[in-house]
């Protein structure tokens, strides 16, 4: 049966263009915040212009690589937060090529960097100076602490972000490690948050141009912007002074937990009455789980015996039995899913939310978009991670007089 949610939106509807549609986008950014910010507004149609140095983009030698073998442009990491950009190089230890970054900056609507204070200054790319030069230009900067402050200028690396912003200790506290060594959720986890929130902040810009005439300084510290993500770990662990709570040993507990069934996991978590409830029914109401006078028992009344039985009820019965029961009755439940089990849900499908695109050197992937929607606007075309300096060219030549690209190029500049 197909609900009015899950229907596609009308294909007569007349769509009016991407919503950033005609928006200019210069990034100065590596690695994963700057370039996630960027790539969100590439997403919602913005042109976006990435200057690169000559052996490129941090990211392009982040392991792991897609196949067919390591590459600077197979990184999965530069493939992922780079869709839908423009590659340019420019040797920026040149004054030819400080020099076309500027222009470039000046003809922007947003220049993205993760540069600090004083690279900024060095490639005369002060936030305020431009402001002043460029009144209508905002200049949208993710750095590890901030362009103000006495750590404006501290080097770090995502470990130490992770650790500085407090989130590396909610890995901790997950696992219920009370003692030891402090740990950290592996694949960079944390780094996107800067992106997010910086995006975030440059589509309030946007709006405040709009509405007053004049860009802005966006100053986004990335570990400000994990701290606003991961608050609720940060605030017990600073509030509550105890140790960390520690997972029940087993898989499952009166409050459901982590569920093995037959052909995979599920999550289910049932700490409020009516979802204990809901887990019992989903279960066949069992003798055991109620008293003589037929009412339901407490759950911290039966224990371990309530969790031996709930694992054996899951482990008999595939994953999908399971989650469709417990959402039938109300108990919150999830199954884990593999990335591949994502991308070809039902859901996903209604919703169309990951691309196919061709890359000339990775083999073709599914990218997820922009995780949102909008009446009326049409999707942003997008493309594939860039070639290494692949639109060089083509974007400075305007820029160059009176060099031609050959003569540049020749002189080291692009």
């Amino acid at each position: 049966m197909s609900t009015r949610s899950a229907e596609p939106l009308d294909a007569d509807e007349e769509l009016g263009p991407p919503l950033l549609d005609g928006l200019l986008v210069v990034e100065l950014a590596e690695e994963i915040a700057g370039p996630f910010a960027s790539r969100l507004l590439a997403d919602a149609g913005a042109k976006t212009i990435k200057i690169e140095p000559p052996h490129g983009d941090v990211s392009r030698r982040m392991a792991p690589f897609a196949e067919p073998a390591p590459h600077r442009e197979t990184s999965t990491s530069w493939l992922a937060y780079n869709t839908s950009k423009r590659s340019v190089i420019l040797d920026l230890d040149t004054g030819s090529g400080r020099r076309l970054l500027q222009q470039l900056v000046g003809s922007a609507d947003v220049f993205v960097t993760d540069r600090t204070p004083a690279d900024l200054v060095e490639l005369d790319l002060n936030p305020d100076e431009l402001r002043d030069r460029y009144p209508q230009l905002i200049i949208a900067a993710v750095t590890p602490f901030g362009l103000v402050g006495g750590a404006a200028e501290w080097p770090s690396t995502a470990l130490t972000r992770a650790h500085a912003s407090g989130s590396a200790a909610g890995v901790r506290r997950n696992l219920g490690a009370d003692t030891g060594a402090p740990l950290m959720a592996g694949a960079k986890v944390h780094e996107a948050d800067g992106g997010m929130a910086l995006a975030l902040a440059v589509w309030s810009a946007l709006i405040a141009r709009e509405r007053f005439g004049h860009g802005q300084i966006v100053d986004v510290a990335s570990t400000e912007a994990m701290m606003n993500m991961d608050r609720v770990d940060i605030s017990i662990a600073h509030n509550d002074g105890g140790p960390p709570a520690r997972p029940p040993t087993k898989g499952g507990s009166a409050f459901g937990g982590r569920l093995e069934c037959a052909d995979g996991h599920l999550i289910a978590v049932t700490p409020q009455s009516h979802q204990w409830a809901g887990l019992i029914k989903s279960m066949g109401d069992p003798e055991w789980a109620f008293d003589a006078d037929g009412s339901l028992i407490d759950r911290l009344q039966l224990g371990e015996e309530a969790g031996d039985a709930i694992e054996q009820w899951a482990g008999a019965r595939t994953r999908d039995e399971v989650f469709r029961a417990l959402q039938e009755n109300s108990a919150p439940a999830g199954p884990v899913l593999r990335p591949s089990e994502v991308m070809n849900s039902e859901q996903m499908q209604v919703r169309e939310f990951f691309d196919r695109l061709e890359h000339p050197v990775a083999d073709s992937a599914r990218y997820p978009q922009f995780a949102a929607r909008w009446n009326g606007v049409q999707r942003a075309a997008r493309t594939a991670a860039p070639l290494l300096g692949s639109s060089t060219a083509e974007v400075t030549t305007q820029y160059l007089s009176p060099w031609s690209p050959a003569q540049a190029r020749r002189a080291g500049v692009i």
